[in-house]
């Protein structure tokens, strides 16, 4: 057991050693240890992106995040389950929960997302997962009147647990640190459980509400 969690441990210092990321600036090229290209956003271009966007669909750019997040999500995990196998050995199904969980969260601080805690604690028991999601990249660079500012990240945990657990889940945000919470939250669960949700929080519902409501 000693042997097999010392091998996860190195498989995800592998994954996430930024040592190992190769770069070549004459072809302006950054790729990560399993040779998958990356592309580095800066807060500006995300503004940019989200002022856009809003200008052309108005109040429906939440789902159009949150949609583009979801496709987005199931193919991270694809790629993932791929490339965690190519360089540090990992089978990310097989993984006990807690390491699969710090598979996650470094993956998210890795890509400059923000700092997440995902609580599997009342899963079993009640099939909702919650996230907390700290110094969320989104967060900080949209200010919106109407909407929080995280339906991106919303999209990409409805796609990426979807995709490991066979079910069709969702996720709604619950709280968002633009509007003053100390950090964002979100709720996974069935997706017919969360059907007619986001009209009740943006009525006043709030995160511990929610949970007992779903």
């Amino acid at each position: 057991m000693m042997q097999a969690t010392t091998d996860l441990l190195e498989g995800l210092e592998s994954f996430f050693d930024e040592a190992r990321l190769g770069f070549d600036l004459r072809e302006g090229v950054l790729w990560n240890p399993a040779k998958t290209r990356l592309c580095l956003l800066s807060t500006d271009f995300l503004t940019g992106v989200y002022t856009a966007v809003k200008d052309e669909a108005g109040p429906a750019w939440p789902v159009i995040f949150k949609t583009c997040g979801r496709i987005w999500g199931e193919r991270i995990m694809r790629r993932l389950e791929r490339e965690a196998q190519t360089v540090g050995n990992l089978q990310l199904r097989e993984m006990p929960v807690s390491m699969f969980l710090r598979f996650f969260r470094e993956y998210f601080v890795y890509h400059g997302w923000g700092l997440m805690t995902i609580d599997v604690a009342q899963a079993r028991e009640t099939g909702i997962v919650t996230v907390t999601l700290e110094d969320s990249i989104f967060a900080e660079v949209i200010r919106d009147e109407e909407d929080f500012s995280d339906p991106m990240i919303a999209g990409i945990l409805a796609g990426m647990m979807s995709h490991m657990s066979g079910q069709d889940l969702d996720c709604v945000q619950t709280a968002c640190i633009s509007r003053g919470a100390e950090a964002s939250q979100f709720v996974v669960t069935g997706a017919a459980r969360l059907r007619g949700i986001d009209e009740k929080i943006k009525g006043g519902l709030t995160h511990e509400q929610v949970v007992a409501s779903v």
